[in-house]
């Protein structure tokens, strides 16, 4: 009768590393990027869904963006980063399978057998 041993826990390498930080980079750019394209499409509702008038909502923006006090201008930022910063926590924790998944690691495992 043959024992079955369970495989000892191996110590974490390089290659799980760079796996597990590539895959949290990417996780993040692609957050990012969703949080971007959540404020073009705010931008993009505004003009009524025509290219024309989202680049009048733009350059309306800039222009009194441009022409505010500088207290003003840092009241926006703030507002700008407080509300980016709430719409990645919402599309993150919409997208928190995805990071949280397991996935087979690279392994550098002499011992692993290679069939086909």
């Amino acid at each position: 009768m043959t024992a079955l041993v369970a495989p000892r826990r191996r110590p974490m390498r390089l290659a799980d590393a760079c796996y597990h930080g590539l895959r949290l980079i990417g996780w993040l750019t692609v957050t990012l990027g969703c949080v971007a394209a959540l404020w073009l499409m705010f931008f993009v509702a505004l003009g009524n869904f025509s290219f024309g008038g989202t680049v009048l909502q733009l350059e309306n923006f800039a222009s009194r963006y441009v022409a505010a006090s500088a207290e003003r201008q840092d009241r926006f930022a703030h507002f700008f980063w407080l509300t980016s910063a709430g719409l990645f926590a919402a599309v993150g924790f919409f997208r928190r399978h995805s990071l949280l998944a397991r996935g087979a690691a690279a392994t550098s495992d002499p011992r692993e057998n290679h069939h086909g």
